[in-house]
């Protein structure tokens, strides 16, 4: 039997983690598992201190890492430049693809299509595109004027927009779609957006929600305590898109109406981010603890009250899904894969957005803060959203689920061939 040859590919820089970062880590872990697959993970990486590229081989993996030039963003633009970077990076791998058949590019990072096709033309292998965001609702945290004109020909005219090009956010972005054999994205809605706005067909797309292996002990299952201060946990960056000024607004309103309420942040936030959070907020009780490990995350997520999202854009988000895992009752906005995820009421509480050609998109604060207050009144209530949002995590978000799936694209891109 022939194996698959896979090779991941993306990219990532220095003092970032993101939601990118977690799913290769995710699936590098889920395909240790099944060994009819080799895998060499491609690693471009942009970092000052890496001159150098390296080699790692693991016993489920071999890993490349090659430096990304330090004035990437100037030339990610320039074809020639960026065939001439694709060539070194082919001399530094080439070796890996000799004498292989059954070959498949995953790609991570829409900029490593050319990479991919360069490749292509060599080995005849296979390409897939994973769509980890929708890459136009980006555009929220740095270009609002641009984002709020395509959110209101889409979601408020709902209309056909035909030119491609008014999405674009790079260069790569539609060849990475076009010239792709087959594109994952992690939301029914990307699916929707590479239809409607991209006319890419259907049964080129496959629909697989992120997923992750079970973190939650039996010991840490959740108490439903009795407080007198009500802790809200929030997890994430603090981009204008994760909305977290919502959030501080509807926990201002709860107080005005006699409640008390904390929150808690987790995530990276610079000491001055902190301070000024602090100083305009000064009526709130918050605690900021930057980025800590996933163990004290655990902590936080198994003693919180209930966790609180007020994204703006969103797709198969990582802190939701570690909510849900550890049984966390949930206070989310209605957007995108959020939306798909979750059903209101039933495994957790939803928060509905507004907008305005004027304010542009927004949270509805106000409703918010009747839904913080719902659930510090409602003992009950927060029972059965703890209970209903875990066996949401164990029916759709575990790693098991997502290597299925996975699985079954990459058997149909080397002809249907079914491994035990």
């Amino acid at each position: 039997m022939e194996p698959i040859n896979l090779f991941l590919m993306d990219m990532s820089h220095a003092g970032n983690t993101s939601g990118v970062d977690r799913y290769m880590g995710t699936l590098l872990k889920g395909l240790r598992d099944f060994p009819f697959i080799r895998v060499y993970w491609i690693h471009l990486r942009h970092d000052p201190f890496i001159l150098f590229h390296s080699k790692e081989q693991t016993p489920s993996y071999t890993k490349i890492t090659i430096p990304l030039p330090q004035q990437f963003n100037e030339i990610i633009g320039q074809k020639f430049w960026i065939n001439k970077y694709n060539e070194q990076v082919y001399r530094i791998i080439g070796y890996l693809f000799e004498n292989k058949k059954d070959i498949i590019i995953h790609i991570h990072t829409l900029n490593l299509i050319d990479l991919a096709i360069f490749i292509r033309t060599i080995t005849g292998c296979k390409i897939i595109t994973h769509l980890h965001c929708i890459p136009w609702k980006g555009l929220y945290n740095n270009n609002i004027r641009k984002f709020n004109e395509l959110f209101n020909l889409i979601y408020i005219k709902k209309e056909q927009v035909a030119d491609k090009d008014k999405f674009v956010t790079n260069h790569s972005e539609i060849q990475s779609y076009t010239d792709a054999d087959r594109i994952i994205c992690v939301t029914h809605c990307a699916k929707d957006f590479l239809k409607n706005s991209m006319a890419i067909p259907s049964d080129k797309i496959s629909v697989i929600p992120n997923g992750m292996g079970d973190f939650r002990e039996r010991s840490e299952r959740r108490e439903n305590r009795d407080c007198r201060i009500f802790q809200l946990f929030y997890v994430g960056v603090l981009s204008p898109g994760k909305g977290l000024k919502y959030i501080l607004d509807a926990m201002r309103k709860v107080q005005q109406r006699g409640y008390q309420v904390s929150l808690t942040i987790a995530g990276k936030v610079s000491p001055l981010q902190a301070e000024n959070i602090k100083v305009v907020n000064k009526d709130l009780s918050l605690n900021i603890l930057g980025r800590i490990p996933f163990n004290k995350l655990k902590e936080y997520y198994a003693r919180s009250d209930a966790g609180i999202i007020a994204s703006l854009q969103e797709q198969s988000s990582y802190v939701a899904i570690e909510m849900a895992m550890f049984g966390l009752p949930v206070i989310t906005t209605a957007v995108d894969g959020l939306d798909e995820m979750f059903t209101d009421n039933l495994n957790a509480l939803k928060v509905d957005t507004c907008f305005s050609t004027v304010r542009g998109l927004s949270v509805n604060t106000g409703q918010m803060s009747d839904e913080i207050i719902e659930l510090i009144e409602d003992k009950s209530l927060r029972t059965r959203l703890s209970r209903n949002v875990r066996q949401l995590y164990e029916n759709r978000f575990t790693l098991e689920r997502m290597m299925k799936q996975t699985l079954e694209v990459y058997q149909q891109m080397i002809g249907g061939i079914e491994y035990a």
